[in-house]
């Protein structure tokens, strides 16, 4: 209390004074603008000025209020349309997800316009467009997916190989995925389709071309690389026109393929149908000596070698080890026959039927009881061989 009444002393005092002064001494300001002219006193010139003051103070304190509320509501007009986005794009990824094509390209393509990542919509809008069968909209809208993004060219590709591959529309497939390939040519996911889509197509070669690339990339496992590989060899090798190309690519195989029992057997095949038998029997000769094969064994009674009754000698021998296995007998009987051994054959068809029962080994056995005259027997191993192609005959009256 004692402060304020000293304060107030001090201000009563102050305002005498600057009364006395302003009365004792008034001053003059001139002011001088082209032909015009102002007189004023001092003291109310500067009054003028520190009213002029307070109120661009106060002017420039209204604006600056007005642009924070202008930024603030700005900002939320903003931030809720992009929280509408967000939650269009929300929803229409989820009903992807569930299926409802038509809802799900909806709501994405509403979601697109204030998306931070509109590729993503229109990729799945333009799926939604392919599960609804709707080819124009589907490559319109992978226009824009395309077309929202300078790098967008790699998703847009992959995702129409995709369409393209599952539609079996192969060709278009290889034309895309090859272009996409000029873009990023060691994109796993590239090259894992393109793996497919050659294999398809038995684009064998390409296929070939392609193995360095899927095997440096690791794009499949040790196991699947393995089985694709033997399955293009085996297929270059079939497919070779000539002998000096069947050769080319059994020399092209890895050490380790060489010894595969099916491309060994694919390479005989080849070997015999090319006419060159007698290195088609020495090379199933050279694999059997070391490892055993049911499928080799029946092969080798079917091929011509250069000495037909070595060839009857070496099967032979290996029936000391074998002696009940019924393919080496049928083949055994085959080599008799090539032989001219006929008696022996036909021992040797009987026992492998005894051991088991095969149509091929009763069609042998028919056919050559039918050469030696005994044709009610030949017709009954016929019989009893066409009975084992079927999956058995209906107990129904006969005459």
């Amino acid at each position: 209390m004692r402060s304020l009444l000293i304060w107030m002393a001090v201000l009563l005092l102050g305002g005498a004074a600057l009364i006395e002064l302003v009365d004792s001494d008034p001053g003059y300001v001139l002011i001088s603008i082209w032909q015009t002219r102002i007189e004023l006193s001092f003291w109310l010139a500067v009054l003028i000025l520190l009213a002029s003051g307070s109120v661009v103070a106060l002017g420039l304190s209204l604006l600056r209020s007005s642009l924070q509320s202008t930024n603030s509501l700005l900002g939320r007009i903003f931030k809720g349309s992009a929280r509408r986005s967000a939650k269009q794009t929300s929803q229409g990824l989820l009903d992807f997800l569930e299926g409802n094509w038509k809802k799900s390209r909806k709501s994405l393509l509403k979601g697109a316009k204030k998306s931070d990542m509109p590729l993503v919509n229109y990729l799945a809008a333009a799926r939604s467009s392919y599960e609804l069968g709707e080819q124009e909209q589907t490559q319109a809208l992978l226009h824009e997916a395309e077309q929202c993004s300078p790098s967008s060219e790699l998703a847009v590709g992959l995702t129409q190989a995709r369409m393209q591959l599952a539609d079996n529309k192969y060709e278009q497939c290889v034309g895309t995925l090859e272009r996409v390939k000029r873009i990023a040519p060691d994109h796993p996911v590239l090259l894992e389709l393109l793996c497919q889509v050659y294999e398809i197509v038995q684009d064998w070669k390409k296929l070939l071309g392609l193995l360095p690339e899927l095997k440096r990339k690791k794009v499949l496992d040790s196991e699947a690389l393995a089985k694709l590989e033997c399955k293009i060899y085996h297929a270059n090798i079939c497919e070779a026109k000539d002998i000096e190309h069947a050769r080319l690519y059994w020399k092209s195989l890895p050490g380790s393929l060489k010894k595969d029992l099916e491309l060994i057997k694919a390479y005989a095949s080849r070997l015999q149908a090319l006419g060159v038998e007698d290195d088609s029997e020495e090379l199933v000769r050279s694999t059997l000596s070391k490892r055993w094969d049911d499928s080799l064994v029946l092969f080798y009674g079917l091929v011509k070698g250069k000495d037909k009754a070595r060839q009857l000698l070496f099967a032979e021998s290996w029936l000391k080890e074998r002696p009940s296995n019924a393919v080496l007998l049928l083949s055994l009987g085959r080599l008799c026959l090539r032989n001219e051994l006929w008696g022996k054959a036909r021992q040797y068809f009987e026992s492998s039927l005894q051991l088991q029962k095969d149509p091929q080994t009763y069609a042998e056995l028919a056919r050559l009881l039918a050469h030696l005259n005994e044709h009610k027997l030949s017709t009954e191993y016929y019989q009893q061989g066409l009975l084992m192609t079927t999956d058995g005959l209906p107990d129904l009256p006969l005459p």
